[in-house]
């Protein structure tokens, strides 16, 4: 019985030891498919160790597998993943990388509370080129949630000397911008007179159309008013002039904001093509 139990101990101990060699033999091949950029395939074998390490001897190989899903703009496994590697980094400086690369994912996805909560619970970096990325981080951020004043500040810490008169310029005009189709400016602008507001932003074709709709309503309302009486006009014009009228103020506000919106993109465009000149 005893020898019967040292054969079976024996052959466990040698099955554990053959499937650790195998792992180890998997994840090399997986790591050189990784490093040749086939990420699908080292994907799979990366999977394989995953499943069979019960005893987390392969711990470093998060990062890759979460580079993998990052490359495929699968965000949410690849924050996963960076979140894995976060935990079990062998130092401060990989673990404030990986931190970053969560929140990065986080922006990916314009999910800008997310990742400045991320951005915030990172300890203070050791470098000054993390320092560098978290505080660009930051300033996108802050410019996705419409906190210009605080984003200018961040992004104006990574800005190299020679580019901080382009980025203030960059920021100066798009102040100016957005002091200009200020949508509640615009919407004053349509209730004064119907259409004004959509023609100021360039909607012309909209502007038109309101100021017909409503002066029609109104012609119409006096119309009946002179015809009918004055209570049949007051019913006519409350039936449809509101309808039309607060709808023409309300779409000059919404194309403000669309304008604004679409030069925020611009902006964010060329603040990263100086930053990246650097």
């Amino acid at each position: 019985m005893r020898k019967r139990l040292s054969i079976i101990l024996i052959s466990l101990l040698a099955g554990y030891a053959t499937v650790a060699q195998d792992l180890h033999f998997v994840k090399a091949h997986a790591d050189r498919q990784f490093a040749n950029g086939q990420f699908d395939s080292a994907l799979k074998e990366y999977q394989r160790v995953q499943l069979f390490d019960t005893d987390n001897q392969f711990q470093d190989i998060f990062p890759n597998i979460a580079a993998i899903y990052y490359e495929r703009s699968e965000f949410d496994e690849a924050a996963k993943y960076f979140d894995l590697a976060y935990k079990t980094a062998g130092n401060d400086s990989l673990r404030f990388e990986m931190g970053l690369n969560k929140a990065l994912c986080s922006l990916k996805q314009e999910a800008y509370f997310a990742a400045l909560y991320e951005l915030l619970d990172l300890p203070e970096p050791n470098s000054e080129n993390l320092r560098q990325k978290r505080d660009l981080y930051l300033g996108i951020c802050h410019f996705g949630l419409n906190d210009y004043a605080t984003a200018r500040d961040h992004i104006m810490a990574v800005a190299d000397s020679a580019d901080m008169q382009d980025l203030e310029m960059v920021f100066n005009d798009f102040d100016h911008f957005r002091k200009k189709y200020n949508p509640r400016k615009v919407s004053t602008m349509s209730k004064i007179l119907p259409g004004l507001g959509q023609v100021y932003v360039g909607e012309t074709g909209s502007g038109i159309n309101s100021f017909v709709l409503v002066g029609g309503v109104v012609g119409y309302a006096v119309h009946t008013a002179m015809s009918y009486g004055i209570l049949d006009g007051v019913l006519v014009l409350s039936s449809w002039f509101n309808r039309y009228y607060s709808g023409g103020f309300h779409n000059a506000e919404d194309f403000a904001v669309n304008r604004i919106e679409q030069q925020k993109t611009a902006v964010y465009g060329e603040i990263l093509d100086i930053l990246e000149s650097e």
